[in-house]
């Protein structure tokens, strides 16, 4: 039990008031609303539900304050008699840091619906009745919310609809505040237009249109436009509604408390009680699942006309590593050893002759010497310097000069250089960095006969140190990886697979979303790049998580596939590179009634256990994608010859503000958390025949094809 001392809003200071809470508990008991962090309690007795929010930062203080102030002024104008269809600020308590403010808010916030199905039925019109009451009891104070919303409206199947996000609300004649155009704005609005009351009735009528058909108008839409599209068979009530907003001619705007009465008094819906959304969705998902199987059909007679095409290549020599390292250090007759002649850069792909190329050893400072001004005494002084030898390139007039460790291509294998693509902030650093540390702690790597090391030690420990560490020790955001002239991997692994005996170097590119999109040198690695980790963020998928999000196909994927497109044969109809798509923050996914993907998000943490379902997961992930308006991010993986679709989490929950804004955001430690990361790097492994054996022959199986 705990209880909250506030003042209750209205003239002057208000009266003091206490509350006695009990703090609910489970998945949504917690969540935070930027700028606020808000926590679900019930108030005693009686158990009513209620939430706290908590500001974070002045600027949440401000508006805080701003909206004790304005219900404040509702309330003043209302007296006992404030709808029930407002959200009631109960107090406010300003006496010490956080600030917080009680309301009585109930229910979920519509911004979180995938659909609005569940508001369908009988109950609908009473709903968007709901809707005008409140926007109407604004108006009754003078008070314009200027921004109506899915974002601001929460629903509760037994109370109904309230209006929230009061502090953004300005009186009637003041300048509407700043602030990007939405979906649901009337049209001709813009930032500083004085406020008045038809702008929140417009935007009202077009949420109203969103829960009546699960979509939006067009922005800036004309009213003959309007007429025109509520006239496609939706039902009487909601075309007289939207023809009542949005009049012809000079006829203006009815008021909300006019739309209200029009919508208690008419007469009972005819026709459909229920809309057939779901029907629509489950529609699209069947189509998708065909779509699906016909792409692994292609990918099949792909990979078999690709392999009948190729001539065999020789085995594999014996390793050539320890035979190097044996003829430096003498422990092995001298005899001719084969030459490695050129490899190619994984950076600049500039051809290193790797025999006589210029070698530097990272030495006790730090500073990076030539070998030759290093003499080593001893057979042990020497295999340990070995491990901070880096073969110097010189780069290009985009690249600048770089180093790669001795040992990168010395194990009779094609290293394999995998590149994780997706824009700015959709979380690749997060991703590769929650990859490397399951990789290194868990059991899962040598479950299936996978032996991880270094590539280059001093630059992993440095990776660790400086990303992993702070990430899933601190549980610190980390920051947006920074654009540099230079190129670097992230990090390196040497993959040995015990079923086939053979080793592997794997790089990992994480270079900024920017640079993923130019067309120049700087970005020509991408052309030899042997595998993609493809990152899809939902809230980027209007709709997915709210409704807002980028719109269209995700510029880094389009830039990729043409770069390898300009590389393949144009006779193949697919890219020789395997594929896996990952779709992170799949936390946010949870609990919104997406069947096609609860079951892969609910199931229990061991989830890297049982490669034979990745076909089955990426199937659903593929559908879900499809269905749901994602189409755009999956072009790439149905261009490649081998693709895999997977959900994972590499944090389980969202970054809190913190109260100083340059300290980093970090990650709730009740709810963070590491899921399923692991199965998009081992369907890679598959694919590229790092990863051999039984768990890897089911994969492939399933339908993704090695290349």
């Amino acid at each position: 039990m705990v209880e909250f001392r506030g003042r209750r809003p209205g003239s002057g200071d208000g009266e003091e008031a206490v509350f006695d809470l009990e703090a609910e508990t489970g998945e949504h008991a917690r969540f935070d609303l930027p700028p606020f962090r808000v926590r679900r309690y019930r108030r005693m007795p009686g158990r009513h539900p209620v939430m706290v929010q908590e500001a974070v930062g002045p600027d949440a203080e401000r508006q805080m304050r701003r909206h004790a102030e304005l219900f404040g002024s509702v309330a003043d104008f209302h007296g006992s008699q404030v709808p029930r269809q407002l959200a009631h600020v109960l107090a406010y308590d300003p006496s010490e840091r956080p600030h917080k403010l009680i309301l009585d808010c109930r229910g979920e916030r519509l911004a979180g619906f995938a659909s609005p199905d569940r508001l369908h039925g009988p109950r609908l019109r009473r709903v968007v009745q709901d809707l005008f009451e409140a926007v109407a009891a604004l108006h009754k104070a003078r008070l314009v919310h200027g921004r109506i919303s899915p974002e601001h409206l929460w629903w509760d199947e037994a109370e109904g609809l309230q209006l929230a996000g009061l502090e953004g609300a300005v009186y009637a004649t003041e300048p509407l505040p700043d602030r990007p155009v939405t979906d649901w704005d009337a049209p001709g609005f813009r930032p500083g237009l004085l406020a008045s009351a038809d702008q929140d009735v417009l935007s009202a009528a077009l949420v109203a249109f969103w829960m009546a058909t699960g979509e939006t108008l067009p922005r800036g839409v004309s009213n003959p436009r309007v007429h025109n599209l509520v006239a496609q068979g939706h039902e009487d009530w909601l075309q007289d509604l939207l023809r009542s907003a949005f009049p012809l001619g000079s006829t203006v705007t009815p008021p909300a408390r006019e739309l209200a009465r029009r919508l208690a008094e008419g007469d009972a819906p005819q026709g459909l009680l229920e809309r057939p959304l779901a029907e629509r969705e489950r529609a699209r998902e069947a189509h998708a699942r065909e779509e699906f199987r016909a792409l692994r059909a292609r990918q099949a007679s792909g990979a078999g006309s690709l392999r009948a095409k190729r001539h065999v290549s020789a085995a594999a020599g014996p390793p050539v590593w320890w035979r190097r390292v044996g003829q430096r250090l003498r422990i092995l007759p001298d005899r001719p050893l084969r030459a490695l002649g050129a490899v190619e850069c994984p950076m600049c792909l500039r051809a290193l002759n790797w025999d006589t190329a210029e070698r530097v050893v990272l030495d006790a400072s730090g500073e990076m010497v030539p070998e030759r001004d290093l003499p080593v005494h001893s057979d042990a002084e020497r295999n340990a310097q070995l491990a901070r030898t880096y073969v110097v390139c010189p780069g290009n007039d985009d690249v600048p000069q770089h180093e790669l460790p001795d040992r990168y291509p010395m194990f009779g294998t094609e290293p394999v250089r995998i590149g994780l693509v997706g824009a700015s902030s959709t979380g690749k650093s997060h991703l590769l960095a929650a990859i490397i540390d399951q990789a290194r702690k868990t059991t899962v790597m040598r479950r299936y006969g996978l032996r991880v090391e270094a590539l280059d030690p001093q630059r992993y420990h440095h990776y660790l140190n400086e990303v992993v560490a702070p990430f899933i020790d601190r549980r610190e955001e980390l920051r947006a990886t920074a654009d540099r002239p230079e190129l670097r991997y992230a990090t390196g692994l040497v993959v040995t697979d015990e079923h086939s005996g053979r080793s592997h170097s794997v790089i990992f590119f994480d270079v900024a979303g920017g640079r993923l999109e130019r067309p120049g040198r700087e970005a020509d690695f991408l052309n030899r790049l042997s595998a993609l980790l493809c990152v899809v963020d939902p809230t980027r998928i209007p709709g997915l998580t709210s409704h807002g999000g980028a719109t269209g196909r995700d510029p880094a994927f389009e830039h990729v596939r043409q770069r390898l497109r300009q590389q393949a044969d144009p006779a193949v109809p697919f890219l020789p590179v395997p594929c896996a798509l990952a779709v992170t923050k799949s936390d946010l996914l949870r609990f919104r009634g997406y069947r096609e993907i609860d079951d892969w998000l609910h199931e229990k943490p061991d989830a890297e256990g049982d490669l034979s379902t990745v076909q089955r997961e990426s199937e659903d992930v593929y559908a879900f994608l499809a269905a749901r308006g994602g189409g755009d991010w999956l072009q790439l993986a149905g261009e490649c010859l081998g693709s895999t679709l997977h959900l994972a989490s590499a944090t389980g929950t969202g970054p809190r503000e913190q109260g100083d804004r340059a300290v980093a955001r970090r990650f709730d430690e009740t709810l963070f958390r590491q899921h399923r990361v692991l199965r998009p790097l081992l369907a890679l492994f598959a694919m590229k025949g790092v990863m051999t054996g039984p768990a890897a022959d089911a994969l492939l199986r399933g339908g993704g094809h090695g290349t």
